[in-house]
């Protein structure tokens, strides 16, 4: 089997570290070599740590779930006999949708040094 892969390099790492990684690679269905090129690709090709991105995502997640949130408040009112105007509704999940969509084009921009992030030209 023949490889373009003809660096290695060496990680000084802790026990616990170690440890840590393995069980985040077996998670992820691969080995720990496999697992920390991955990350290291991931973080080359969008300029963004592995952990941003966790976290950038987790918001995302929270926001979802408060647009949910508000969409069952809005069809438990119209249910027990309140009135809405039908625009109105649509111009909220309008705004709940750009919002994700600014939250997912920000997500995606790559960083700056600094911790800043470059804005696409829309």
């Amino acid at each position: 089997m023949q490889t373009d892969r003809l660096h290695s390099f060496r990680i000084r790492a802790s026990r616990a570290d170690l440890a840590a990684w393995e069980r985040a690679a077996h998670a992820a269905g691969t080995n720990r070599t496999s697992w920390l090129r991955s990350l290291a690709a991931e973080a080359a090709t969008t300029g963004q740590t592995p952990g941003v991105l966790a976290a950038d995502l987790a918001r995302l997640r929270r926001e979802l779930a408060a647009i949910g949130n508000n969409v069952n408040q809005i069809a438990h009112h119209l249910n027990s006999g309140g009135h809405a105007t039908p625009q109105a509704a649509l111009d909220a999940v309008e705004t709940a949708m750009l919002g994700v969509s600014d939250f997912l084009n920000d997500a995606r921009a790559p960083r700056r040094k600094g911790g800043g992030r470059r804005r696409s030209a829309r």
